[in-house]
Formats: structure tokens, C-alpha cells, sequence
């Protein structure tokens, strides 16, 4: 089986044999703004792994309709009405799944990871953009029109001063919990440039200012939102997973101080915090898993 997980910064291809990835292949994601050089470069990651692949699913950073129809991603132009199931298959040669690239996570992880002892979680996506992916009494939730989970979305600030989104509008979580955001926020408590978001970590760790501010904030803004979830569904776990789950340790303590202030009830809010026992693979072996699903 071969999944394929891209996002705004990289692509990640694998052969995957239940939940483990046995063979991968990385490359950035093309940055001209065109749908079709992303998708050459998708091909070549999986043809650089087998040149007669039988079936392939894909994580996508976006929503995707069940014919394989992309809404629009918001941190990478371009594929707005993209069928990328349809492109896909004619460039590889086989039948292509796609699916949400955070709903493709929580697959993988009720298959092969946490998901063994929670019938119900979110999986919580951050990185580039942030996302959500439902399991409801254990079975896989996209929703009614694929949308389920878009957690990154939902507006935590209404202010004037809100930051914009990649979605169009202002004030969304992801704007305060993406990894843009988390080097933006280190500037203004007193960093710097910064390449990506270790290097606030590793501050943080070496006890920074800057960087402990970056993560105790982002704690309360990711809490302001899972609260609203949390007190809606009544999970038994919110899994993280994604580049900035590394820093997990981190984020923690402010995310939890957080819950216990905005949910409703105290055992909402001592709901477990786990991070992906998939972690990075997370996304690759679920979209594996696609095809079988009819996905």
C-alpha cells in the first residue's frame, strides 16, 4: 500500500504495511502557485517508490469532496475545483483516494495507534495550517460534505486587530497556533527570525522568554478552541500530532489551564492530552488505508 501525505511545506510518500512505513520518500512542495507542478511532484514521489503502483491515497491539507474534488486548500494555490483523485489517476496509472489530510491522520491513528483505546477523539493537526480529524464511537467521521474537524477555522478573535488567515478572514485558531503564527508571536515577545519552529523550542528549553511566552500563548489560544469541541462532544481524548506537536511539552500546561477555564464541566476539561503514537507517519499510513476504505 502507498500513501502520500503534502502539505504547504513537503511532500511525504510511503509504502506502508500496517502501521509501519517500510520505504519513504520526501520532497518540498513546488511553490509556484500552480496546482499542476504539485501534482508532478506527488507523482514522482510515488513513482520513486514503485514504477506500477496498484492503488494510491492521498492526504490533502483541504477538503475534498467524495468524488475526489478539492474545495480549495488554503496554504497551497492553486486547486480550488482540482479533482485530484481524477489528475492523480491518470498520471500513476491506478485508482487514487484522497482524502483530509487530518482526518487521513486520525484514520491511521484509530487503526494503528491510540485509537486502540479511544473509540472517540480528535486528532488535532499543527503545523503549517491547523486541522481536526473525527473518530465518533469508533468509526471515522468526514461529515456530511467532508468539512468535519476544521478546527483551524473556527474564530477566536472578533477584534479589529484580529490576523489575517489563509482562508480569507480574520481572527481563525490557526492564525494563533500555525507555525506562522508561532514566529510571528516570537518576534513580538522579544525573538527573532527564526527558520522553523525548533529553534523557539530549543529557546523555550534553554529557558527564553521569548520562547516560553510563544508556547503559553499559543496554549491558550489552541484550549479556547478545543474547549468549544470538548464541551459540543464530550471526547475521551485529543490526540496531537504535526510538526508543532514536538513542542508538545511545552504547550501543555497552558493548553490544560486553559480547558479547565472555558469548558463547562471539570471532567471536559480533564480530558487526556496524548500525542500521536504515530507521530510524523501519522498522515501516510492513514492515507495508505484509503483505498481499502473506498475512500
Amino acid at each position: 500500500m502507498i500513501g502520500v501525505d503534502f502539505g504547504g511545506t513537503g511532500i511525504k510518500a510511503g509504502i506502508v504495511e500496517g502501521g509501519r512505513v517500510l520505504r519513504s520518500f520526501d520532497e518540498p512542495t513546488p511553490t509556484t502557485g500552480r496546482a499542476e507542478d504539485v501534482l508532478d511532484a506527488i507523482a514522482r514521489a510515488v513513482l520513486a517508490l514503485t514504477p506500477k503502483p496498484e492503488s494510491v491515497g492521498i492526504a490533502i491539507p483541504g477538503e475534498v469532496d467524495s468524488e475526489g474534488r478539492c474545495w480549495g486548500l488554503p496554504n497551497v494555490p492553486g486547486f480550488r475545483g482540482v479533482n485530484l483523485g481524477v489528475r492523480l489517476s491518470e498520471k500513476l496509472g491506478c485508482p487514487v483516494a484522497v482524502e483530509n489530510d487530518a482526518t487521513t491522520a486520525a484514520l491511521g491513528e484509530y487503526l494503528c495507534g491510540h485509537g486502540t483505546r479511544f473509540p472517540s477523539f480528535l486528532m488535532v493537526t499543527l503545523g503549517t495550517g491547523v486541522g481536526g480529524g473525527l473518530v465518533l464511537g469508533g468509526q471515522l467521521y468526514p461529515g456530511a460534505n467532508g468539512f468535519a474537524g476544521e478546527i483551524g477555522h473556527i474564530n477566536v478573535d472578533r477584534s479589529e486587530g484580529a490576523p489575517p488567515c489563509g482562508c480569507g478572514r480574520r481572527g481563525c485558531l490557526e492564525t494563533y497556533t500555525g507555525t506562522a503564527a508561532l514566529k510571528r508571536m516570537f518576534k513580538t515577545f522579544g525573538g527573532y527570525d527564526v527558520a522553523g519552529i525548533k529553534e523557539i523550542a530549543d529557546n523555550a528549553r534553554a529557558g527564553g522568554r521569548a520562547g516560553l511566552d510563544t508556547f503559553q500563548a499559543m496554549g491558550e489560544w489552541l484550549g479556547r478552541g478545543l474547549s468549544a469541541i470538548q464541551n459540543t462532544l464530550d471526547l475521551n481524548a485529543l490526540i496531537f500530532t504535526g510538526g508543532i506537536s514536538n513542542a508538545f511539552d511545552l504547550i501543555e500546561p497552558s493548553l490544560r489551564t486553559a480547558l479547565r477555564e472555558n469548558c463547562v464541566a471539570e471532567p471536559l476539561a480533564e480530558v487526556p492530552l496524548v500525542v500521536s503514537e504515530l507521530g510524523a507517519q501519522a498522515g501516510v499510513i492513514g492515507a495508505a488505508h484509503l483505498p481499502q476504505l473506498g475512500a
